[in-house]
């Protein structure tokens, strides 16, 4: 009797109706770039050091793994510049223990961000070896990539955007790419051992050591707007990265975009990946942490999270399945194990890679998740649909949202309300 309870209720979820969705136009801040490739010349023709390259000298340039946009002509530019200054850069890839924590997956992980000898006129040159710098006063050693070490200079070039695991006067950008994308393997354990505290009190003093015994010779910091475009690129002397990066820190916290809403019964995500966020979906978007010891944040509030695929370009790594509370067996067959769990247990954060529920189709996971949340009436349940956390113009909302949309002067509603569909 009992076990046909169970059947009759699961089977009610999972053919429930599911409400009408509209499609909303999020109005976000557009300023951008025009000519990408000439704002890097214009930065970098600005750095002291090209003043006095010599002829010949190899310049390490860092390549890192996340789908920063115009990567590839940034990299060009950077690499063109150099040339004619006749030196001879190469690409170091920069990516911690990302790719796999190997040579061979951080060359691959690269090309499938398009960045290849080919695209960016430098060859790519990889390794997981690494020279310590030198320690903080605790004995914390610093690491380096042993390539960009033994290069006569490094230019280091990385987004600037809020960290998805901790708040600080820096998080994710120059100096986290000294310090951890710099660092390998290695470099990325030997901090994230510490968990949050390591990442908030530790990346700028390394940082420091990393600028004080390797020839690093300039940065690039990089600004996304709401829309996943260029809007800044600064050029930095290495002395004032610390201090500069925190200032456009503040600047990137302005530009991200966000959810519209403060509370919400279900989001559902269509696709996570290390493409769209380190943590497969960016926690200050779904207002997630799952960082053990660590406090959630106060906004947004969400009951239920459902992600419905794993993007082609994570390469199977998906780090922060554990943020949901729902998913595909789709998603699921995709996941690189090796990868998954040699990133999670690189930060620590164990309860980021644990498996949500599992479900047998899109349509099943949400029904599933809408059930699990008791008896409630479908009209006024608040569910918002999104493609993934970075691209959040055009998004759709169930019929309880509607108020608050016409109510917004930054939302558009966009068109007649539509199943719910897969």
């Amino acid at each position: 009797m009992i076990n046909d309870n169970v059947n009759r209720h699961w089977l009610e979820g999972v053919c429930m109706e599911l409400p009408l969705m509209y499609p909303v136009r999020q109005k976000f801040d557009g300023q951008a770039i025009a000519d990408v490739a000439a704002k890097v010349r214009q930065e970098l023709e600005k750095a002291v050091f090209l003043t006095s390259v010599r002829p010949g000298a190899t310049i390490a340039v860092t390549a890192g793994s996340r789908g920063i946009a115009n990567i590839v002509e940034i990299l060009r530019a950077v690499c063109q510049v150099l040339r004619e200054r006749e030196a001879v850069p190469f690409l170091v890839p920069s990516m911690g223990s990302h790719g796999g924590g190997t040579p061979a997956g951080q060359i691959e992980a690269l090309q499938a961000l398009g960045i290849t000898e080919a695209a960016v006129g430098a060859p790519i040159r990889a390794t997981t070896e690494v020279v310590e710098l030198g320690q903080l006063p605790d004995g914390t050693p610093v690491f380096q990539n042993r390539l960009a070490y033994e290069s006569d200079g490094i230019v280091v070039i990385n987004r600037i955007k809020p960290h998805t695991s901790f708040k600080g006067c820096v998080e994710s950008g120059l100096c986290k790419m000294l310090v951890v994308g710099l660092g390998n393997p290695a470099g990325a354990a030997n901090l994230h051992r510490f968990g949050v505290r390591g990442l908030r009190e530790l990346i700028v003093p390394m940082a420091r050591i990393v600028l004080e015994k390797s020839p690093v010779l300039y940065g690039l910091g990089i600004l996304e707007n709401a829309f996943d475009q260029t809007a800044v690129i600064a050029g930095i002397e290495p002395a004032d990265i610390p201090d500069r990066e925190a200032e456009l820190l503040k600047q990137a916290k302005t530009m991200m975009p966000r959810l519209p809403f403060d509370h919400l019964d279900v989001l559902i995500v269509d696709e996570m990946g290390k493409c769209y966020s380190g943590t497969g979906m960016d926690t200050n978007v779904i207002g997630r942490l799952r960082i053990h010891g660590e406090p959630e944040p106060e906004s947004p509030r969400i009951e239920r999270i459902v992600v419905l695929d794993l993007a082609d370009a994570s390469h199977g790594n998906a780090n922060g399945i554990g943020l949901a509370d729902f998913t595909t067996r789709k998603l699921v067959d995709k996941i690189d194990w090796k990868a998954t769990y040699l990133n999670n247990l690189s930060s620590t954060f164990v309860q980021r890679a644990m498996i949500p529920i599992i479900a047998e189709s899109d349509g099943e996971a949400v029904r599933l998740a809408i059930q699990s949340l008791g008896q409630r009436e479908l009209q006024n349940l608040r569910i918002v649909r999104i493609p993934n956390t970075l691209q959040l113009e055009r998004i759709w909302v169930s019929e309880a949202l509607l108020k608050e949309v016409h109510a917004d002067e930054k939302l558009e509603l966009a068109g007649k309300g539509v199943p719910l569909g897969f």
